[in-house]
């Protein structure tokens, strides 16, 4: 099988792409396939010729084009066949104002939040609060605000980032996430962070982030969970495989944050993590995204 794996672009998570990219690869070649990688940039329909002639691209892109439906359209267009999920999907899922508010629609608990805009008035805000860039990925301008002295700050960090920002109602609690493969749930993985947030140095760098899975849950709420994650995975009309991140407050309440389409796939990222705990390899999880995106 002739798989080119696309990894780099031009977001702010360049860096991370390359790494799951290079996993990727790696597993690939481990799996026997006939691998190419590719190293995105802004001259990506030069590549054009090689993506017609592979049968599957696994995309390894994280963030802007990459994850927000742009380069998926474009696969779409030209009749090639992808891993994850669709444009539509994507540019839903990078949206995290709307999907929250699809979640909200339909009964699934998420933090209250307002969207800054020119005419917002600021004073709207609930403190604590987290501050960070509508669509954007490994908490690239996120920031955790406790006093309304420290919000503007807050969203011109995000505002680097991004044209919207978001100001979500901060949730004490625990910070779990929920892999989801061929449209069943993994073993949920609890985030024990060294920092107060689960910020880019936790998520990248080894020993700086805890991890249990499975872990710990009632079981009445684990089940619980595991619905609203299908049932959000379904009504955001994603595919294959993908990430769904929540909060658990004190009163054992789950609170939806957002559905991840492209999982980081580095030595530390989730999903691995979560199909590791269920008996399967890196390398297994990584044939059956791309089967999965044959079926497509």
């Amino acid at each position: 099988m002739k798989v080119a794996v696309i990894m780099g672009g031009f977001s702010a998570e360049k860096d991370v792409s390359i790494k799951t990219g290079e996993a990727v690869v790696r597993a690939c070649l481990a799996n026997g396939f006939e691998v190419y990688p590719i190293v995105f940039d802004n001259n990506y329909k030069d590549s054009f010729q090689l993506l017609k002639g592979v049968d599957i691209v696994f995309n390894g892109l994280h963030g802007t084009f990459g994850e927000d439906g742009a380069i998926q359209k474009w696969f779409e267009q030209n009749n090639i066949l992808f891993t994850g999920s669709d444009s539509f999907s994507s540019q839903i899922c990078m949206d995290k104002i709307k999907s929250k508010k699809i979640a909200k629609e339909n009964h699934i608990r998420t933090p209250d939040w307002i969207e800054f805009k020119e005419n917002v008035d600021v004073n709207q805000a609930f403190y604590p609060c987290i501050v960070k860039p509508n669509a954007q990925g490994s908490t690239f301008g996120l920031s955790y605000v406790n006093e309304a002295g420290s919000l503007e700050e807050a969203i011109n960090h995000s505002l680097a980032f991004d044209s919207n920002v978001l100001i979500e109602q901060y949730i004490r609690g625990r910070e779990i996430t929920v892999g989801v493969l061929n449209n069943e749930v993994l073993p949920i993985v609890e985030i024990l962070p060294k920092h107060k947030l689960y910020d880019y140095e936790c998520k990248y760098t080894p020993g700086m982030t805890n991890y249990k899975c499975p872990t710990e849950l009632d079981n009445g709420l684990r089940e619980k969970i595991n619905i609203d994650t299908i049932k959000i995975f379904e009504l955001l009309g994603c595919r294959g495989y993908g990430r769904v991140d929540y909060i658990i407050d004190n009163n054992n309440n789950h609170y939806f944050l957002e559905l991840n389409t492209l999982p980081g796939m580095t030595s530390t990222s989730l999903l691995p993590i979560a199909a590791e705990s269920s008996g399967i390899s890196f390398d297994d999880l990584i044939k059956k995204i791309i089967h999965l995106g044959l079926k497509q």
